[in-house]
């Protein structure tokens, strides 16, 4: 009886880990970079999206697969921007980032 309590703890433990595993190795690494350290590559594509633009913050995500995205912070013309960006220079995603403290003013003006 002691022994099939033990088993079925130890399963039940065994069952709990296994997921827990999977999600973090989902995850990947993501590391914050120095700009100078962007791949030439990479800053070519920036410049090709936002031409002018100030790159001003710089992340590097390894995915498990192997697959490595850049993410940059960007400002043009006083707006900033996020760009994803692949190890071969492809442009993923580029988006304006939107100011929340212009937001959460502007609702409130309209509030009164």
């Amino acid at each position: 009886m002691k022994w099939t309590q033990i088993t079925l703890v130890a399963v039940v433990l065994a069952l709990f880990a296994v997921p827990a595993t999977f999600v973090r190795a989902e995850e990947g690494k993501e590391e914050t970079i120095a700009v100078k350290d962007v791949p030439k590559v990479v800053v070519d594509a920036v410049n090709a999206a936002l031409p002018g633009g100030t790159i001003t913050d710089a992340e590097k995500e390894t995915s498990t697969d192997g697959k490595v995205v850049f993410e940059l912070d960007v400002t043009k013309d006083g707006k900033k921007y996020e760009v994803k960006v692949d190890d071969a220079g492809k442009v993923l995603s580029n988006k304006e980032e939107k100011d929340e403290k212009k937001d959460d003013k502007g609702e409130k003006d309209e509030k009164k």
